[in-house]
């Protein structure tokens, strides 16, 4: 049997549905770009579907050797010379246009291919990379898109396993940057923040500060700070999405109005599937 085929039938088998957890081959033929984000169900202001590559090589790659597409069809990528270079991502979309009316400060390369094969948002579908023969150099396969124009983002780990699950930034997307998703999630919930004290005074010195939390899978998910006497005094989830991310604080409450100096505790809950929460002071100081 031809290496090719073996390998491709290695990819369909290989492939598992978890949830919203999809793990393949982190990649399937040398000398190819990867697959390493796309987003397949737009909403409001993002009126175009995209898919983004990188070149995990250290040599560049002619993307008009390769064509990108779903389950049911395949269309060039490029007619003429089209370099990714080394370490590099570039984003393939619908309409580029769209895209850039939406991720405004997006400072890396978008281009469409050759037409496009529009990818089902709640049935299944697949994103395909093929060389001009149509050999699948690499695939996904998913089972729906995400709300909230949340994107679907690859994750390798050191075994070059890969793995593809929802993003975790707090964009809903990174195009044209390092992924945000990981796997395993924590079996815990496990909360940071910095700068701890903080001086949210105008002054441009540490005015804000970073709450990072990783956590568990769950239904619900409950982010609130409180302030010493155990009034509640910002909500930022509340059965939200169990998401992990970085949630910027600048100090105010949920009217807006700066918060006196002063200790207060930030409060994380998760529920369904798994039960647990956490609490870590903050400082704000003058």
């Amino acid at each position: 049997m031809d290496n090719r085929v073996k390998l491709l039938i290695s990819v369909i088998a290989f492939y598992l549905l978890a949830g919203a957890i999809v793990s393949v081959p982190a990649q399937t033929l040398l000398g190819s770009p990867i697959l390493s984000e796309f987003l397949c169900n737009p909403t409001g202001n993002l009126e175009t579907e995209w898919i983004e590559l990188y070149n995990p090589d250290d040599h560049a790659i002619n993307l008009s050797l390769f064509q990108i597409g779903d389950a049911l069809g395949l269309r060039n990528i490029s007619d003429t010379g089209l370099i990714l270079e080394a370490g590099e991502y570039i984003v393939l979309a619908q309409d580029p246009e769209k895209f850039l009316q939406f991720y405004f400060d997006f400072d890396g390369r978008v281009t469409a291919p050759k037409g496009w094969q529009t990818l089902n948002n709640y049935d299944g579908d697949a994103v395909r990379l093929a060389d001009r023969r149509g050999w699948i150099t690499d695939s996904v396969w998913y089972d729906a898109g995400f709300p909230d124009n949340r994107s679907w983002e690859r994750y390798i780990n050191s075994e070059g396993e890969s793995f593809w699950g929802e993003s975790f930034s707090p964009t809903g997307s990174t195009p044209g940057k390092p992924n945000s998703f990981y796997y395993p999630r924590a079996g815990k919930i496990d909360l940071a923040v910095a700068p701890d004290p903080f001086s949210p005074d105008g002054n441009g010195f540490q005015d804000e500060t970073v709450i990072s939390v990783g956590m568990p899978e769950a239904d619900q998910f409950d982010l609130v700070i409180y302030d010493i006497a155990g009034r509640k005094v910002k909500t930022f989830y509340e059965n939200g999405a169990s998401i992990p991310g970085e949630i910027i604080w600048d100090g105010r409450d949920d009217e807006g109005r700066s918060l006196p100096v002063g200790i207060y505790i930030i409060y994380a809950r998760v529920e369904g599937g798994v039960s647990m929460a956490v609490k870590k002071t903050v400082v704000i100081a003058r």
